[in-house]
């Protein structure tokens, strides 16, 4: 097996770590900006090429992973073009599937292209941080396209499985939506949550200097890359817009009963909340 990756952060790199685990003869081939990154791929045996640009070593790979923002990814799609065959499937890690899948509809509509999103990570996004177990047990969503069969779906599902995570396959749009609710509308509250805090905080800093565990679990996700957000924003802004309205709405509702002193509805929304949390760490 050839495996082609591009973009060697967390994702990239902990995918190439667990490839690298389970097909060990597989050849890996890995582009990244950053010299230090592959340096390190290389010299530990996790990749067999590492470029700077895409170049003949990515002929002939059996799947190509696209592992860098969306628009960085959408921008590789046309240098990739000559490289990919009837045999090759092209996938990518993106938080965002419907942009990509339309990008590929249009520049690349006979590519084999199955999308993919891991429902894993950390708010350090380098290699350095990459780790073989950081895709085990998580889910990983495959949004194939018009021109993907079957075949390419089983063995996207074959191979995402045999590094330990779980497939779901779906559409573009509704991995989208799923996504804006658990993952890209959380990470909203997070940042102006300590967004709020940096501009309430008293001149001695007491609130930077005394936050304690529940605020920092609470915002652990506004460590994450800012640049990634700014593209998941703009690349699914319609439904975090929606999702985000309706926890406003849900935020407004909690704060007129905290006014109104309403001990019973407060118990009821709390209580709710707790069981379906509960339910997700069970």
């Amino acid at each position: 097996m050839k495996i082609g990756i591009i973009g060697l952060g967390l994702i990239g790199g902990s995918l190439a770590i667990a490839a690298r685990k389970t097909y060990k003869d597989a050849w890996i081939v890995a582009l990244n900006r950053s010299e230090d990154s592959l340096k390190k791929a290389l010299s530990e045996g996790v990749i067999n090429t590492g470029v700077h640009e895409v170049t003949d070593d990515f002929k002939d790979c059996d799947i190509i992973f696209l592992c860098a923002p969306v628009h960085t990814n959408i921008g590789f799609l046309k240098e990739l073009k000559p490289y990919l065959t009837k045999d090759t499937i092209l996938s990518d890690v993106g938080s965002v599937k419907a942009e990509i899948h339309d990008a590929v509809e249009k520049l690349l509509p006979d590519v084999h292209f199955v999308g993919g999103h891991p429902m894993a990570g950390k708010e350090k996004v380098r290699f350095e941080n990459a780790s073989e177990t950081l895709l085990k047990d998580a889910y990983f969503f495959l949004t194939p396209s018009l021109a993907a069969d079957k075949d390419d779906i089983k063995k996207m599902q074959t191979f995402v499985g045999n590094l330990g995570a779980k497939p779901i396959v779906i559409t573009p749009q509704l991995h989208d939506f799923i996504v804006a609710a658990i993952s890209h509308v959380p990470h909203m509250a997070a940042y102006t949550l300590v967004k709020l805090v940096a501009d309430e905080d008293t001149p001695e800093e007491y609130m930077r200097f005394t936050a304690a565990g529940g605020f920092k679990d609470i915002t652990r996700v506004a460590s994450s890359d800012p640049t990634m957000w700014q593209q998941i924003c703009l690349t699914n802004k319609d439904n975090i817009v929606e999702l985000m309205d309706k926890y406003i709405a849900e935020l407004k509702n909690v704060r007129d009963l905290i006014d109104e002193g309403n001990a019973e509805e407060l118990f009821k929304i709390f209580d709710r909340s707790k069981k379906y949390r509960d339910s997700i760490i069970g």
